[in-house]
């Protein structure tokens, strides 16, 4: 009947009645990073939502970091897991490339075309991490970009890179020294591709994530707080895997942001 016909249509997103599809690329670093993880749980959340399709690489060095046949998150409560491994199980190919090789921008290129956004999750601030290819990793996105014209990047980086906006505290200073102390080649190396990333002339928005920690599970996209300026409030230095997620795949699909950097994570002292 004509009744139901559009009920059925009002239970549909907008989006598809609308035709609007976005094509997102997400583009992970498959071995051993926390920051990866966030392009992993994306997998798992894009292929759920009827509105996005997604096309995801796994980069990694094979030569350094080992292989990436079975793809796992760190996280330290049971449905992340869960719902990390049903996305990675549900999508029919997962193309690999090795970052290093002479070929990889090429076949980043025929992956990403045709796409409306990428999300990249390259990095790792993982102190046991022995090959940093953030500098390499992201120049070579960024051309594969330019060549396919794919203009919106959304792009996942660290507090304490730039100007962060957070104030002045403890922990701040607790980062600051760690960064330079404990992991100087990660520093050396977020720097580097939030530099490629800012010269690219893209439609970029550099995601500076708190620390994202095995312990966190999801609150919400809602409850994350975005900082493009000092407002002199502070940050929780842990936040979700899982929530940054759903922001960067947001901020992919549906824009807000444009050529600039925010520090993303949950007001100190809120639940």
């Amino acid at each position: 009947s004509a009744q139901g016909w559009y009920s059925y249509l009002h239970s549909l997103p907008l989006s598809i009645i609308m035709g609007s599809i976005r094509t997102i690329a997400v583009l992970f670093s498959s071995v051993g990073s926390g920051m990866g993880d966030v392009g992993k749980f994306c997998i798992a959340q894009g292929i759920t939502n009827p509105s996005l399709r997604l096309k995801p690489v796994a980069l990694s060095v094979p030569a350094t970091e080992g292989p990436d046949e079975i793809l796992t998150v760190d996280v330290k409560y049971q449905e992340g897991h869960d719902r990390a491994a049903a996305g990675i199980a549900a999508l029919p190919r997962l193309p690999r490339v090795d970052i290093t090789a002479e070929n990889a921008q090429a076949a980043i290129e025929a992956e990403i075309e045709g796409c409306d956004a990428v999300v990249a999750c390259l990095g790792s601030r993982q102190p046991s991490k022995k090959t940093r290819w953030l500098g390499i990793g992201s120049t070579k996105v960024v051309a594969a970009m330019k060549a396919k014209g794919v203009n919106r990047l959304v792009n996942l980086s660290s507090m304490g890179i730039g100007d962060d906006y957070l104030p002045s505290n403890g922990w701040k200073k607790f980062w600051w020294c760690f960064l330079r102390v404990v992991i100087p080649s990660a520093l050396k190396d977020l720097n580097k591709m939030e530099e490629v990333v800012t010269n690219s002339g893209l439609d970029y928005l550099q995601v500076r994530a708190m620390g994202l920690t095995p312990e966190c599970p999801p609150r919400g996209v809602g409850s994350l707080t975005v900082l493009d300026k000092n407002i002199g409030e502070s940050l929780d230095m842990m936040s979700s895997k899982e929530d940054m997620a759903a922001y960067m795949l947001q901020e992919a699909a549906q824009p807000t942001r444009s050529r600039v950097a925010v520090t993303v994570g949950y007001l100190l002292g809120k639940k």
